[in-house]
C-alpha cells in the first residue's frame, strides 16, 4: 500500500499543484483518483508512471487506455 502512495504521488507531482481556492483541490483530488483506477486497471502490465508518460507520448496509447474504461 505505501509503495502505491508513492507511486502515485511520484507520478502526479502533487506537491506543485496550484489548486488551493475553493472546491479546486477536492475537484482534482476525485480526478486524480479516477485517473490512477483507469491506468491501474488498463492493459498492458506496465508501471503507473510509464503508462502515463506514453500516454502523453502517444495519442493513440492514451486512446488504448481510456477505450478500456467500463
Amino acid at each position: 500500500m505505501l509503495a502505491e502512495a508513492a507511486a502515485f504521488f511520484d507520478a502526479f507531482d502533487e506537491d506543485r499543484a496550484r489548486d488551493r481556492k475553493d472546491n479546486g483541490s477536492e475537484n482534482l483530488a476525485i480526478l486524480r483518483k479516477l485517473t490512477l483506477n483507469v491506468i491501474r486497471r488498463s492493459r498492458p502490465k506496465l508501471g503507473i508512471t510509464r503508462k502515463r508518460k506514453r500516454s502523453g507520448w502517444s495519442d493513440d496509447f492514451a486512446r488504448t487506455i481510456i477505450g478500456q474504461m467500463r
